[in-house]
């Protein structure tokens, strides 16, 4: 539990004392002294005021986290959660309206260009979290891992920190598009990305995996934003071929479908993200 909700849970056994005192004092105590009357009475109205306060501060302090950090916290611990931290682009060409996906490497589908991010620096998740990675030995540092729920709360606040994590997108569009030859390098020598979301499913009930019972997925989603040169060069390969067994032009019709090509071939469900 952290130190937010110690104080939370402190606030409120303290808030219980004092109106529990209020009652005893207005409800049962007969004959009631000065000191109830002058001193304690006042004491226990000012205690109130000042967990009212806490209270509050401390759920504005969680926000929108705060039913997580207590479920995570106390109501189910132990639980094995499905952990994954990555990225989305949307990369739409205008006047077009259509959406430039990649064929995925180990799902058969088209999906937005993207990943998981990669811790960076000395983070080290297995020690301080009891992480235990998903078996993937040619990416230990990606951030997809399986983790007790108690943990959730702090990952979270860890990961909105953006420290010692990726924060960027070149490395999976280097791999996704200048990589495999979808694009040019020459074009491509850098890009600009603007950060627009993150979607979040915190604690969704799932058992895909042995022993898992919870799934927390976060995605950033980032717009690339494209320079004349870049553009022209998606037109052109737009205007070589809709789609490729490496990429594909989908409108945002598809997307919702989940499907193009008359239902032939499959759009990832998280692409919905992007549009």
């Amino acid at each position: 539990m952290n130190n937010n909700l110690r104080r939370f849970f402190g606030y409120i056994l303290v808030f219980f004392c004092a109106v529990g005192y209020l009652i005893y004092r207005y409800v049962y105590l007969d004959p009631v002294t000065d000191f109830h009357k002058e001193i304690l009475v006042t004491v226990a109205f000012a205690v109130l005021s000042t967990c009212v306060l806490g209270i509050y501060e401390t759920i504005k302090c969680q926000g929108k986290y705060f039913w997580t950090s207590v479920r995570c916290s106390i109501i189910i611990p132990n639980q094995i959660t499905y952990v994954s931290l990555s990225y989305l682009m949307r990369i739409k060409l205008s006047g077009t309206e259509r959406y430039l996906l990649v064929k995925g490497s180990k799902v058969d589908q088209y999906q937005p260009v993207g990943g998981v991010y990669k811790i960076v620096g000395n983070k080290d998740i297995y020690k301080d979290w009891e992480a235990h990675p998903k078996s993937d030995e040619k990416n230990p540092d990606d951030l997809r891992f399986f983790v007790k729920t108690k943990y959730i709360p702090e990952i979270i606040r860890w990961f909105k920190s953006r420290k010692d994590r990726e924060n960027g997108v070149w490395r999976e569009f280097q791999e996704e598009l200048l990589e495999t030859k979808i694009l040019r390098r020459e074009n491509f020598k850098t890009i600009r990305a603007e950060y627009l979301c993150s979607h979040e499913n915190i604690l969704s009930k799932q058992n895909r995996f042995k022993n898992e019972k919870y799934h927390t997925l976060i995605y950033d989603i980032f717009q690339i934003e494209l320079d004349q040169n870049q553009f022209q060069e998606m037109k052109r390969l737009l205007a070589r071929d809709t789609f490729t067994s490496q990429y594909a032009f989908v409108t945002k019709d598809e997307i919702e479908k989940e499907c193009f090509n008359d239902h032939k071939l499959r759009i990832g469900q998280h692409t919905k993200f992007t549009i």
